[in-house]
């Protein structure tokens, strides 16, 4: 009796010292810091216990059998911490930047402008000029690491990415993408999270990752009121106004924006093109009149300290008119021209309805969520257009091409964090529906007698339905070593019906994207990450429709029904040290690799013909540099300089007649914040990008510099702050496309009419303290993650 009381005591005792302490690393901004060193150590003697590390989410789990221990805290560029818990439940642990304490003083840290993560760079915009008064395309466009083109967004070096907002995809690409960014104010966002390598949990979709768009949110017990305004002076004036209304209180959180634009923009186009018979070469001037509204209201209710529901309304609507005026001048020695003008109206409208629900399962972090999305995106476009050709063969010809594009999508995903003693689990499925229906009417006008073109016009239905199922795991290796491996199914079935061809086309396919993620941390100073994934680039519905679409009446854009998706396999080696200095390699394999072919024609009709196609494999390779430094308390600077290559090769079967080129590309990034005060009320920016003359595939595109100045002032204890921006002050942002196709050289040069001067005002006020019943919230990151737009 006496040996069975013995071991019961002993048991009774393995249960009251053997048990798991729980908590969450995070900085000063709140935001966590993943992959930080977790150390046990004894009181006694401050002997090693055990350790553990920090999962990409901050939160950490750490057996202990000793009750007489320490947690000793530490990550790359952050001051070490010991905690001596007390409860095994211990919240949140701030970790306070290296140089923040002083003789026991806390001196205030500023919030950094860039963040490299383990697995992103994040760029805080929030407080900054390029921040202020625009749009989220204007944001990007400041954001390192990232290329904004006219219809299609990069990173550096790379490819194509997706974009997400608040960790949900948009399913929207190319000019639809674009439109879609410019209804979101900058102002709104908090910050954009450029992620390479991207785990498993999130989609496949994007060549070369994903771009996160993280939207402000309320403060717990609070509520204000931003009111917000900018006036744009380039070639003509634009104006932007806007008010954001928050509310936080008990279990109530509320958002309601509201954002328009009016006013007017241009773009300048040359185009020279030399055919065997005659060069000719068009300049053409474009003025757009923009007329949007947009806004989003939300509400997220928490039913108890454990089970969030929300939903979540956005929506737009854009009219605006295009007048475009051109000349043409032939080559052929007789002093032969042509006169284009087009004029169109288009129409966007937009609606998407986001239902959440989130429920913390237990005190270990288990954590269940499910989201339901709708989203439609209908657009409409109107052109007429007309030709006349003067001296030599006079002619005249006029056309009106109307499009009509309507999609819909609907999603559900249900996704689980399900941490453990061994390791920390993540699983989930996601459907998504999406149906695109577009048409085209092409009139011939010359006779002043609409006259209806059937071979010119076509309706296009396209569904396309992706199942997926993934599932992470991340595992601490001792101290100093982390793993995380993932693996993605999706499937994905496609039908796309030509009306007018009578032509269906169908696609089914499987594929498995795995991720991995290793990291070590040898020490305070030092951190190495090795990551791997495989993304998959779907073609875009407006690039999968057979019909032309003309652009004028000597050019047309084509697409292919056939287009397959291209798959592209990405590894990269990162190593940080200190926080501030981050050395990068990357490669990536593309295969699969669709792009725009460009055909010029000769002969009895001269014309441009935009088409796609699978046609090449490549691969993609460089370093990248980043250096962030504090010179001195006002001023902050941020450096990245990357140097890449893209060797580009045909796939068997196909010759574009194009000879493929390919060349080291280099491209700089600085950005310098200074604050002109003691108060910090004063700040002035700087931003300069460089990108090299770069040899891409069958393009050669010309030497780039963009340079940007800006000044903010805060007033009324930071409550009114104005900011005045000079943008492109070189002019030289524009950059030229040259290429070679059936022996025919053409260059191409937009410019979007970047030099301009922006003045803006944003006036912010509310409670930031309301009285509210006590009670304990373990769940607001989780709340984070469960906002949209």
């Amino acid at each position: 009796m006496k040996t069975i009381t013995t071991l019961l005591m002993a048991f009774i005792c393995s249960i009251s010292f053997g048990q798991d302490f729980t908590g969450k690393i995070i900085d000063k901004q709140n935001l966590p810091i993943s992959f930080a060193n977790i150390i046990a150590k004894d009181k006694a003697d401050n002997s090693l216990i055990t350790g553990v590390i920090s999962d990409e989410n901050g939160d950490f789990s750490i057996d202990l059998n000793n009750e007489n221990f320490y947690l000793e805290i530490s990550f790359v560029g952050f001051a070490t911490k010991k905690i001596y818990p007390i409860e095994p439940t211990i919240g949140n642990i701030v970790l306070e930047e290296e140089g923040q304490q002083l003789q026991g003083v806390m001196i205030t840290a500023r919030k950094k402008l860039i963040q490299q993560k383990v697995d992103r760079l994040v760029f805080n915009v929030e407080n900054t000029v390029a921040g202020t008064g625009g749009t989220a395309l204007d944001a990007l466009k400041a954001t390192p690491s990232v290329n904004v083109d006219t219809d299609n967004l990069a990173i550096v070096g790379k490819g194509s990415v997706r974009v997400m907002v608040n960790d949900r995809i948009v399913q929207l690409s190319g000019n639809e993408l674009s439109a879609y960014l410019s209804t979101i104010a900058s102002d709104d966002i908090k910050s954009i999270e450029v992620i390479t390598t991207p785990p498993s949990k999130y989609d496949a979709e994007g060549n070369s990752g994903l771009i996160n768009i993280v939207l402000k949110k309320s403060k717990e017990n609070s509520w204000n009121n931003q009111l917000r305004t900018s006036y744009t002076q380039a070639t003509y004036p634009l104006f932007n106004f806007g008010n954001t209304f928050n509310y936080n209180k008990d279990k109530v959180n509320l958002i309601a924006s509201l954002n328009g634009t009016k006013g007017n923009t241009a773009r300048f186009d040359q185009y020279d093109i030399v055919y065997p018979s005659a060069s000719t070469e068009t300049n053409l001037d474009v003025k757009n009149k923009e007329n949007m509204i947009s806004g989003r209201l939300g509400l997220d209710y928490n039913v108890t300290d454990n089970a969030t529901v929300g939903i979540l309304y956005t929506g737009s609507f854009e009219n605006k008119s295009i007048n475009d005026d051109g000349r043409t001048l032939i080559n052929d020695g007789n002093g032969t021209f042509t006169i284009n003008q087009g004029n169109a109206e288009r129409t966007n409208k937009n609606h998407s309805i986001n239902a959440h629900y989130i429920q913390k399962l237990d005190t270990l972090g288990r954590k269940l969520s499910i989201d339901i999305d709708y989203f439609n995106f209908n657009n409409s476009f109107d052109r007429n257009f007309s030709n006349e050709q003067f001296i030599t063969n006079p002619s005249f010809f006029e056309a009106e091409n109307n499009t009509n594009q309507d999609i819909k999508n609907y999603s559900g995903k249900i996704d689980m964090e399900h941490p453990s003693e061994w390791a920390n689990f993540s699983y989930g499925v996601k459907t998504t529906l999406t149906k695109t229906d577009s048409d085209v009417n092409f009139l011939n006008m010359t006779t002043g007698i609409p006259v209806f073109d059937p071979t010119q016009s076509n309706e296009f239905i396209y569904s396309e339905n992706i199942n997926a199922i993934y599932a992470d795991m991340s595992k601490p290796l001792g101290e100093k070593w982390q793993t995380k491996i993932g693996l993605r199914f999706e499937n994905t079935q496609t039908k796309g019906v030509s009306k007018t061809n009578d032509q269906t086309d169908t696609n089914s396919y499987n594929k498995l994207f795995p991720s991995v993620f290793v990291g070590y941390n040898p020490n305070s100073e030092n951190m190495f990450n090795l990551s791997y994934s495989k993304r998959i680039q779907r073609p875009s519905f407006e690039r999968l429709n057979p019909f032309r679409f003309y652009i004028s009446p000597i050019s047309y854009q084509e697409g292919n029904p056939f287009l397959q998706p291209q798959i592209s396999d990405n590894l990269e080696v990162t190593h940080t040290y200190k926080g501030k200095l981050i050395s990068k390699a990357f490669v990536s394999y593309v295969d699969d690799g669709s792009f725009n072919i460009i055909e010029a024609e000769d002969g009895d009709q001269q014309r441009i013909v935009i088409t796609f196609d699978n046609f090449y494999t490549a691969y993609n390779y460089g370093l990248t540099e980043t250096f962030i430094y504090n010179p001195t308390k006002w001023w902050n600077t941020m450096t990245q300089a990357t140097l890449s290559k893209m060797d580009t090769r045909y796939k068997d079967g196909f010759d574009l007649d194009a000879k493929l080129l390919s060349g080291w590309n280099f491209q700089l990034y600085n950005r310098n914040t200074f604050h002109l005060n003691k108060a910090k009320t004063v700040q002035a920016e700087t931003t300069l990008i460089y990108a090299s003359p770069q040899k891409l595939m069958y393009f050669s595109v010309s030497e780039m510099v963009s340079l940007d100045l800006g000044l903010k002032f805060s007033l009324l204890d930071k409550k009114l702050n104005c900011t005045v921006a000079v943008n492109d002050i070189l002019k030289r942002k524009a950059t030229s496309v040259n290429t070679k196709t059936n022996g025919i050289d053409q260059t191409y040069l937009n410019y979007f009419d970047t030099q301009n001067v922006k003045i803006s005002l944003n006036y912010s006020f509310g409670n930031k303290k309301i009285k509210v019943e006590q009670r304990n919230s373990g769940n607001e990151e989780e709340q984070n993650r469960a906002k949209n737009n």
